[in-house]
């Protein structure tokens, strides 16, 4: 009887997970690398034009605004990521969904591919890393399975493989938002919760140390 009791105890558990729904649909298999590498940056460039991606995100891929990302040299297989996220409702947008909604996949590979060849924004000249965010960045923190960031965000914040972004030269406001995003929740498209995880662990000062030490020059304001 308690045998019987342990199987379906254990058999509960498992349906919550059997049925979970993924954080996206995106694969990267051989052929959406594929579509990747046809991807033209010409016909990104004219998409980009067209559906007026300048108004948050810059004529150049850095934009005014420290709400929304610089999307400029991120690699074409993260923004494409992204955008079919969007697209799918993965990650939650209304203004991104009614842009990428009627796009095919290779109008998105293009549009990414365009984004890609842009010079991407430069990091602050003043910034500095403290022992604090060395440490975040370096070695992680084994105490809480922390992983390092440079692990996956690459030691310079240049970004990773596929699905890793650059941190780098981003806009340091995006970054904190983003990031209390994934602690809180709200955004939930990070694959096998990595994101969410790592922003659960960190504190706000934490958060906002990274976000600054990655942060992106701010041009000045006009008088």
């Amino acid at each position: 009887m308690m045998r019987l009791i342990i199987v379906f105890v254990s058999t509960a558990l498992l349906v919550p997970v059997a049925h979970a729904e993924p954080s996206s649909a995106v694969a990267f298999d051989l052929p959406t690398i594929k579509l990747l590498k046809s991807a033209d940056p010409e016909k990104g460039e004219t998409l980009a034009k067209e559906s007026k991606c300048a108004k948050c995100h810059g004529d150049a891929g850095v934009s005014d605004d420290p709400d929304d990302i610089n999307i400029a040299g991120m690699s074409a297989s993260y923004s494409f990521k992204q955008l079919k996220d969007f697209q799918d409702k993965k990650r939650d947008d209304k203004d991104m969904y009614k842009k990428t909604k009627k796009l095919d996949d290779k109008q998105l590979a293009d549009l990414a591919a365009w984004y890609a060849t842009l010079e991407p924004a430069k990091p602050a000249a003043d910034r500095k890393m403290t022992a604090e965010v060395r440490k975040l960045i370096i070695h992680g923190d084994p105490e809480r399975l922390l992983k390092a960031c440079a692990a996956c965000h690459g030691r310079k914040g240049q970004g990773g493989q596929f699905d890793h972004p650059a941190l780098t030269g981003q806009n340091e406001t995006y970054l904190v938002d983003m990031m209390t995003a994934f602690q809180d929740g709200d955004r939930t498209n990070d694959i096998y919760s990595r994101m969410r995880y790592v922003s659960e662990v960190l504190t706000e000062e934490e958060i906002e140390a990274l976000a600054s030490y990655y942060a992106a020059d701010l041009p000045e304001e006009e008088e």
